[in-house]
């Protein structure tokens, strides 16, 4: 996953895969496998159309609640892990590729915008946002800020708070994708059997794409 419109593919891919676990676990799974409510990490992977169509983040949203109920079934002990052939192959190049990620992250080109990014958003917001991790300070100080305020409150400053990290993001998140892209097409040809078989599977398992 990079950041930007692939995004939402991936959630879709890691929603199947989760409800798939929990309907082995004896849950009853029902929100839509396009929920956006478990952003996955939005302070590396960014989707800032996303964050623009619904915000920072959904809080109690419907999905998150039909989330709730469907674990509230499980069995207990039980593992959530899928029952789809080769998850655990594809599961552990996610570890490998947060590896990468997080490596290029320090690359001396992203490490010369946390600053100016940092600097943006404090400017714009008024919150504490530190330099050496913009993104997840912010995100940090927006939580803090979101659990302090009223839900009316909320609903007139939240937008802005939305709009500072869009606009303070924009070269930031541009240039980390460029990137990454790079980076991943490395790994796909690395992995290809096993990204290839995953993907046999997951249809077979009814994943519609």
């Amino acid at each position: 996953m990079v950041p930007g419109d692939g995004v939402r593919r991936a959630m879709r891919v890691r929603e199947f895969n989760r409800q798939a676990g929990i309907r082995k676990c004896g849950g009853h799974p029902t929100r839509s496998l396009d929920t956006t409510a478990n952003r996955w990490d939005q302070a590396l992977f960014a989707d800032l159309e996303l964050i623009r169509e619904y915000g920072l983040g959904e809080g109690l949203s419907a999905d998150t609640k039909a989330d709730d109920e469907a674990l509230a079934e499980i069995r207990p002990g039980c593992d959530l892990f899928p029952p789809i052939h080769d998850f655990d192959k594809w599961f552990a190049l996610q570890g490998a590729w947060n590896d990468v990620v997080l490596t290029t992250v320090q690359n001396p080109v992203m490490v010369s915008l946390k600053k100016p990014m940092a600097s943006c958003l404090a400017d714009r917001t008024g919150l504490k946002v530190t330099a050496d991790d913009p993104a997840n300070s912010y995100l940090k100080a927006v939580t803090e800020r979101w659990l302090k305020l009223s839900k009316a409150d909320w609903e007139a400053q939240g937008q802005g708070y939305t709009y500072a990290f869009i606009d303070c993001g924009q070269e930031y998140y541009g240039t980390l994708r460029k990137l990454l892209l790079v980076e991943r097409d490395k790994m796909v040809e690395q992995n290809r059997e096993v990204l290839t078989s995953f993907a046999i599977h997951l249809v077979e398992a009814g994943y519609v794409p």
